[in-house]
């Protein structure tokens, strides 16, 4: 079981790459208490990121190199001095009025082996569950919290991050990496905050969308999709934004998303970094 912490403040951590069509509106609809802090890891943006990250007090750290999704996070903790962390993604929205005042809120509910907390970050800023009750899942639950994770709204208790740290051997997927492996090894609990909401309102081309889930299906163990398989997800996917009022963006570039993973399925599993 992991120590508990007697204050509950919060690190929030973004990692950026020409984030300023989102940024701003991240940041300004976030309100820190005393002690929080705001890091963003920036992996060489050429627009106007960086200013907007000052220009809201923001420690800014580099992420030089190749880019890995687990070394920004790594060095985004690393920079925290919070007990806890909340990995946000720059175009993440908040759609309650004071997101962190909701997680902050949750964690003096916590049990002492909570080791995350995750918030709904959908296409259409609603949560799948119908009231905000706080969900705990224990780890032999693994694959009940395993769809709702992900590392667009999360918030981490940074001594379990020390204990286990994301995988930069991994090109992508360190979420759910991190998850199984907090649950198979160190046996935490998980818990799931309804109440957290947050727009997914990514700002990405259809060329990185698509290769975005090129590389996500091959990162994990696939079969060949056919051509009726991308016809069914593609109309499945169309019918959800339709009824659910997901912004016409987000429709267009998930469904790019949706292609890329057909294509990613006929190509074999490999998950490291660099490809």
């Amino acid at each position: 079981m992991i120590s508990s912490a007697e204050t509950v403040a919060i690190s929030v951590l973004i990692r950026t790459f020409n984030s300023a069509k989102t940024l701003g509106r991240v940041l300004s609809t976030l309100k820190l208490e005393e002690n929080e802090e705001y890091i963003v890891v920036d992996s060489g943006s050429t627009d106007s990121t960086l200013a907007i990250a000052s220009a809201h007090g923001a420690h800014v750290v580099s992420a030089t190199g190749p880019f890995n999704y687990s070394k920004s996070l790594n060095l985004g903790f690393r920079a925290a001095h919070c007990p806890w962390v909340l990995v946000l993604s720059s175009h993440s929205i908040p759609v309650v009025p004071d997101l962190l005042a909701v997680f902050r809120s949750a964690v003096r509910e916590f049990p002492l082996n909570v080791a995350v907390g995750y918030g709904p970050n959908s296409l259409n800023g609603r949560s799948p569950f119908d009231d905000d009750k706080i969900r705990y899942y224990p780890p032999d639950d693994f694959m009940a919290i395993n769809p709702l994770c992900g590392n667009g709204n999360t918030l981490y208790r940074r001594s379990a991050w020390e204990i286990v740290p994301f995988d930069e051997g991994i090109r992508t997927g360190e979420d759910k990496a991190w998850l199984a492996e907090a649950a198979e090894t160190r046996k935490y609990q998980f818990a799931f905050v309804p109440g957290a909401r947050t727009l997914n309102l990514s700002q990405y081309s259809l060329r990185y969308m698509f290769m975005k889930g090129y590389s996500d299906t091959r990162a994990l163990p696939h079969k060949p999709a056919s051509p009726l398989d991308l016809a069914i997800w593609l109309g499945s996917f169309t019918k959800h934004a339709l009824l659910d009022g997901m912004p016409w963006g987000n429709w267009i570039r998930y469904s790019a998303h949706i292609v890329g993973r057909f294509f990613g399925s006929h190509q074999s599993q490999d998950n490291t970094p660099g490809i």
